[in-house]
């Protein structure tokens, strides 16, 4: 900011040399406070959003707005073209939100609960695998940003009080939703760009990339349910020690997930409760179907399901499982239902999303994707393994649409369903779980769940790298036995 204010040095304002280093150490840092939000407790949405204005202060500056009219245009249209990337996420996060939240306030959840109840018979060994499949099949269908907050809101009624658990849960359904979107050309959003400039096939991208995804997306539930037995077993010794008198048996599968499970079960189902689930399951379905039918962009999509979620719920006056009723003298809009619902979604966790989304346009702005994304091709030289490697581990720290963007751009003479665009949306896909900031799922299970940059890396990020990379292998193998390996 100093720099940008006082235009001193002008080396470093005029050299694009200079400006991509100062940009990427700039980025860097922001990164390494978030990472350490706990220790220095500054909290992350604040640190991105001062992160995004000063990158974009500081590059504004060597576009000269004040003195040419040139650079004022360039300045500008940089900022209009990341303005409409960060305005889309969040226009389709906001209404994204709002109708889950609204789901959960008419308590429309309360169906799929009794289902996974029934399911598990109360032992907590069968949660995970559930979730896990759950949110995988799902974010094929919509999108990883939309069954990730579904999986959290029902994590939260099926173990409220157990919050590590419910982060592990979460941090597999981070990992499953972008395995799931990598094999649907509707599913991530790196895979579509893929299928609308023609690099890839509906067809073929099914039939290649579901098994290497499945791979990606399962095998880390393994090793997450081992640290989830070993988390259990240590509250197990804790509650032992504290309350002698609690002899629940040593069987860990047996412990149920909630005390009070048998009066939950006992809850009716009504009309309402399935009507709220029905139609916000109806409206979130019609986000990609308006978008394959119509061509419409899927924030569009959502805020028209949002709206149309609102208008029924206010037409059949339904209010929430634990909201008063409204006051008959009152004549005014009404107050309750999806307004109350609305007033639940996460606002810090918007703005973090905001910062990161401008941060990581203003590098894009800077030339420093463009840049990295050559270097990397370079270093591949004709390795599409290594490309597609090297590129996977790349989006979990900054965008994986520029870097995609740029390898369309550089290789455009390959042919259609070459095994580099499928590699190319496999390693988009699933490689950005390794972190927490590397997708949108992981950025949302950030602001939804608390989770801290390191503890996600420890507990959950090791195992996706597992995955990521036998889901490349196992691509592999089906080529050797199929087809050409890479």
């Amino acid at each position: 900011v100093v720099i940008a204010v006082m235009n001193w040095p002008p080396w470093v304002i005029e050299s694009a040399h200079a400006r991509v280093q100062v940009m990427s150490v700039l980025f860097a840092a922001g990164l390494f406070i978030v990472a350490v939000e706990d220790i220095v407790g500054i909290n992350k949405s604040a640190m991105m959003m001062v992160l995004a204005a000063v990158m974009w202060t500081f590059l504004a500056v060597g576009y000269h707005p004040n003195n040419s009219k040139a650079g004022y245009m360039q300045l500008h249209e940089e900022l209009n073209r990341g303005l409409e990337e960060v305005g889309s996420v969040l226009l389709f996060l906001l209404p994204a939100m709002g109708v889950v939240e609204s789901i959960d306030h008419f308590d429309g959840f309360a169906l799929v609960n009794m289902a996974i109840r029934r399911a598990i018979e109360g032992r907590k060994d069968r949660l995970m695998p559930i979730i896990c499949i759950l949110t995988f099949f799902l974010s094929s269908i919509i999108d990883n940003l939309t069954s990730t907050i579904v999986a959290v809101k029902i994590l939260r009624r099926l173990a409220p009080e157990n919050q590590e658990y419910r982060q592990l849960c979460g941090g597999l359904a981070v990992i499953a939703a972008n395995a799931g979107g990598a094999w649907s050309p509707i599913g991530d959003v790196t895979t579509t760009m893929l299928w609308i400039s023609d690099r890839i096939s509906a067809t073929k991208t099914v039939l290649w990339l579901f098994f290497p995804s499945l791979v990606a997306g399962v095998l880390p539930l393994w090793f997450l349910r081992c640290r989830a037995r070993r988390l259990d077993s240590q509250t197990h010794k804790e509650s032992q020690r504290h309350k002698a008198k609690d002899k629940k048996g040593p069987n860990w599968e047996q412990e149920p997930l909630k005390e009070d499970i048998d009066a939950e079960e006992k809850e009716p189902i009504t009309r309402k409760k399935i009507t709220a689930l029905i139609f916000g399951v109806f409206c979130i379905l019609m986000v990609p179907g308006l978008k394959m039918g119509c061509g419409l962009p899927p924030y569009l999509g959502m805020l028209l399901a949002l709206g149309l979620m609102w208008l029924l719920t206010d037409v059949l006056q339904m209010q929430g499982a634990h909201e008063e009723e409204v006051d008959s003298e009152d004549h005014g809009p009404p107050q309750g239902g999806v307004v109350s619902a609305m007033k639940k979604v996460d606002l810090t966790g918007l703005l973090f999303f905001t910062g990161v989304l401008l941060a990581i346009g203003a590098l894009d702005a800077a030339g420093v994707l463009k840049q990295y994304a050559t270097m990397i091709t370079k270093l591949c030289k004709n390795s599409a393994v290594r490309l597609s490697i090297l590129l996977g581990l790349s989006s979990a720290l900054v965008d994986n649409v520029p870097l995609v963007e740029a390898s369309i751009d550089m290789f455009r003479e390959t042919p259609t369903d070459d095994p580099l665009w499928q590699l190319v949306a496999l390693a988009a896909g699933t490689g950005g779980s390794t972190l927490a900031i590397g997708s949108i799922a992981g950025v949302t299970l950030m602001s939804m769940e608390h989770v801290g940059f390191l503890w996600y890396f420890r507990n959950v990020g090791l195992w996706a790298a597992v995955g990521f990379f036998c889901g490349i292998g196992v691509y592999q193998i089906q080529r050797l036995i199929f087809g050409g390996a890479s």
